[in-house]
């Protein structure tokens, strides 16, 4: 079953940014189209107003004690050698916390997220003194099950891959919907993994232009392009094992690669700012 293998690669991605402040591992990350929405995240979106209201009474009671702090107020076909993925990736601006009704929606495994953030002294309490004010989503992984244990050799090889290929597909959807969420965006990295088994890739905009025109055919405004559309695969890397004599080694360097170029993102979106 699958979740037996969420604790291996929730460790593994921990491990892999755990010296990169600014990149978090998010779990069960939801993406989802919201139409004809470009505002960004209030001050309270997505917050139940009774909360707010018992969260501030708390902190009045606790700065009354002694804590002397103060309260904010309510104005503020496979590769036979690697393909290392490429650091082209876009901004996406937050959407609403909680998406709206008739939203479209898709749950990732995992998803690595850069964050972007500001110091402000009026949110030191809630937000220990930092507003997130973008997120760019770096790396996209979807797990499988692993291969039934009664199986050996090739028809061992033959299952892996075919949950490999099964976690590639719904990666090329996962990433359509990235792109519909973030028109500036270009490119997204992705791990498709069964078991300890996993295979990376960078998927661009252009190998789903497919899949985005069916995710949009239900969209009123959308406006289908005149030519036939076909999705083009994105260049796998040989599919490697975590651990084990013959692939450690690769495994690592090839984690150590996609680490790099996340911390090139990050970089380079420092030098923008």
């Amino acid at each position: 079953m699958e979740f037996y293998w969420y604790p291996l690669w929730c460790q593994t991605l921990f491990n892999l940014v755990a010296d990169e402040p600014n990149l978090i591992i998010a779990p069960q990350f939801p993406v989802w189209i919201v139409e004809h929405n470009d505002r960004l995240e209030g001050a309270d979106d997505g917050d139940d107003p009774a909360e707010v209201e018992e969260i501030k009474q708390t902190l009045e009671g606790d700065q009354a004690v002694a804590c002397g702090m103060q309260v904010p107020g309510d104005d503020i076909k496979e590769d036979v050698g690697d393909h290392e993925p490429d650091s082209e990736v876009g901004d996406i601006s937050f959407a609403p916390t909680v998406p709206e009704k008739d939203a479209r929606s898709v749950l990732v495994d995992f998803a690595v997220v850069s964050l972007t953030a500001v110091p402000r002294s009026e949110e030191r309490l809630r937000y220990g003194g930092w507003r997130i004010t973008a997120a760019n989503t770096c790396l996209l992984v979807e797990v499988k099950r692993f291969a039934s244990r009664s199986l050996i050799k090739n028809e061992l090889d033959a299952e892996i891959k075919g949950y490999i290929q099964e976690a590639r597909s719904d990666l090329m959807v996962q990433a359509g919907y990235i792109f519909l969420q973030d028109k500036t965006k270009d490119s997204v990295m992705a791990i498709a993994a069964a078991g300890p088994y996993w295979s990376g890739a960078t998927i661009h905009r252009d190998n789903v232009e497919a899949i985005m025109d069916s995710l949009s055919s239900d969209d009123p405004s959308y406006r289908p392009p005149g030519e036939q559309l076909s999705d083009k695969p994105p260049k796998w890397n040989k599919i490697l094992r975590l651990d084990g004599t013959s692939s450690t080694a690769a495994s690592e360097a090839r984690f150590r690669t996609i680490c790099k170029k996340m911390r090139e993102m990050r970089d380079q979106k420092t030098n923008a700012n």
